[in-house]
């Protein structure tokens, strides 16, 4: 036997070996786990047309002869690119419940989701100390003094790392409307080639047991929180009740004590007070007899002054009458009497300022008696009532020392709580996360879901260079592609449309996943050789009947469809 002939029964019964397991595997995955497949292409709205499977293998064929590279090149030259396969291949995903909400793996895992929450401190230990230190309230001061920044929110943080969980809101929608088309796999997908999970059910199942140990740990830590507040309110409520207590009976003695004491300082301020009052009768009368003569001697002389103004006047009319008679001697007379009576008048007023000056001295020493009587007289009173001041002074100062310690509790409490309420929010809000990472929809088990697509290999001098052609929904021959094709543009390229970005962009990667890994790349390349949609004749055929139904629906020209037909041959 030749060396080719022995490679090619060493390939075949490699080949035999792998599929063996592969069934193997496939037989022990069917007994334990729901399967399902997607279609790869769905009609569009605008298709009435049946799309079957040798017009889906006609035109993936079209497309990836239209990417391969044809060579040439006006400043670098190209190698021309030889099709080595087209297969079919299935990308596996996992579907796993996370309460009521379904999950998305990546069963190849490309993909991963970091959940970062804040790390908290102990509560239960919080907890269990408050309650220890809480026998006594100073003690209890002492705790809350000591942990008033206990709770505060820090940069502290942890990251649980997700292998394979797909958490894009706009994947999930339209991987949850695509699932909806799943048909269940009850036997071996045959020509195709099916991608076995680097994410094994066991991976998944121990997944969710963590993601769901994670979320109890959260609504445990939530609970605890909340229960430490409850108990330190408790407390607070409870010491400051206490204090409110002492305090009434701290104002009960005093107020009994101040009674008492009352009564026996009212006694000596009322005799102080009638002692007072007699002192200011007596002061009163005498300096009120005094102005009394004042007051009579200066209306007295006020009447004198009246009379020799009156005089006066009476003296000057004399004057004018003398004048006009010409009556000298009488003229001289009476302004002889008017001066001395003005001289007269001039002794009088200065009579009265005197007597005037003298009622204003009488009464500042009046009022100024009367103020020292009133400040001896609040003097004792003040010196009799020192006792009862004192006492108040001590109640009030009492009175203030349990205020301030309440204020000061109930300040302390307040500032934990607002800060254990501020973890517990955020702690929720990390729960509510788990809502988002998939879709609200429960599934009954853990499914393995595969999504079909094509894969292009293209060989040349530089190497092989693969394409994924994504699951895609079908178009008809619309006005807009029918025009474009009259403008000399292949129309077959409209034909498919890729139904999500984010499933082109995930495929993408595919290529990048088998450079990765030798290994994995061998095995891809032998099951798609083995599973290449133009590797036998019926095949071939298969592909041809689907570039007649193309052309009959009006995708190509005839010299199109004679030239995709002849590279079949």
């Amino acid at each position: 036997m030749d060396k080719c002939s022995e490679s090619f029964a060493s390939y075949k019964s490699t080949l035999v070996f792998k599929l063996s397991a592969v069934l193997k595997w496939w037989k022990t995955l069917s007994q334990k786990i729901a399967k399902y497949i997607l279609p790869f292409a769905t009609s569009a709205e605008n298709r009435k047309e049946l799309f079957t499977k040798e017009i889906e293998k006609a035109a993936i064929f079209c497309l990836a002869e239209l990417e391969r590279g044809k060579g040439g090149g006006l400043i670098v030259k190209q190698p021309e690119e030889k099709l080595a396969f087209i297969a079919e291949v299935c990308y596996p995903f996992w579907l796993a419940n996370l309460d009521d909400t379904r999950l998305l793996f990546d069963g190849l895992n490309m993909n991963s989701h970091t959940i970062t929450y804040p790390l908290i401190p102990d509560v239960q230990g919080f907890t269990e100390n408050l309650n220890r230190t809480s026998k006594t309230r100073q003690a209890y001061m002492d705790f809350l003094t000591d942990h008033t920044s206990y709770f505060q929110l820090s940069n502290n943080e942890e990251k649980k790392v997700i292998d394979g969980l797909i958490t894009d809101p706009e994947f999930l929608q339209e991987f949850n409307s695509y699932v909806s088309e799943a048909t269940t796999v009850k036997t071996p997908l045959s020509d195709m080639v099916v991608v076995s999970p680097t994410l094994d059910e066991n991976t998944i199942t121990s997944t969710i047991g963590k993601l769901k140990e994670l979320k109890t740990r959260f609504t445990r830590e939530i609970n605890a929180l909340y229960t430490s507040m409850k108990v330190l309110n408790a407390k607070t409520e409870s010491f400051v009740k206490a204090i409110k207590e002492e305090m009434k009976k701290t104002e009960e003695k005093f107020d009994r004590e101040i009674e008492k004491l009352k009564a026996v300082i009212n006694g000596k301020v009322d005799e102080i007070r009638r002692e007072y009052d007699e002192n200011l009768t007596e002061v009163s009368k005498n300096f009120e007899e005094e102005l009394l003569d004042l007051q009579q001697e200066k209306i007295k002389l006020e009447k004198i002054k009246e009379q020799l103004n009156s005089e006066i006047e009476h003296c000057e009319a004399e004057i004018k009458t003398c004048a006009v008679n010409k009556d000298d001697v009488g003229e001289r007379k009476w302004r002889e009497e008017k001066d001395g009576l003005k001289k007269e008048l001039s002794q009088t007023e200065a009579k009265i300022r005197e007597l005037e000056r003298k009622i204003k001295k009488v009464e500042e020493d009046k009022s100024l008696k009367i103020f020292k009587l009133k400040s001896e007289r609040n003097a004792k009173i003040k010196e009799a009532s020192k006792d009862l001041v004192d006492i108040e002074a001590s109640r009030d100062a009492k009175i203030k020392i349990y205020q301030n310690e309440m204020e000061k509790l109930e300040e302390l409490t307040s500032s934990i709580i607002k800060q254990i309420d501020k973890l517990a929010k955020m702690r929720e809000a990390s729960v509510a996360e788990f809502d988002k990472l998939g879709i609200k929809k429960k599934g009954t088990k853990n499914a393995l879901v595969y999504m079909p697509f094509y894969m292009a290999c293209y060989q040349s001098d530089s190497g092989k260079r693969y394409v994924p052609f994504p699951p895609s929904f079908a178009n008809s021959v619309s006005f807009s592609v029918k025009f474009k094709g009259a403008l000399g543009k292949v129309k077959i390229k409209h034909l498919l449309q890729p139904r999500s970005k984010k499933m082109v962009s995930l495929l993408n990667k595919f290529p990048a996943l088998m450079e990765q890994n030798a290994v994995f790349k061998r095995e891809m390349d032998e099951a798609c050789v083995k599973a290449n949609i133009l590797r036998t004749e019926s095949m071939l055929e298969s592909v041809r009947i689907g570039l007649e139904r193309l052309k009959e629906e009006g995708w190509f020209s005839d010299k199109e469809y004679e030239a995709f037909n002849k590279l079949l041959t």
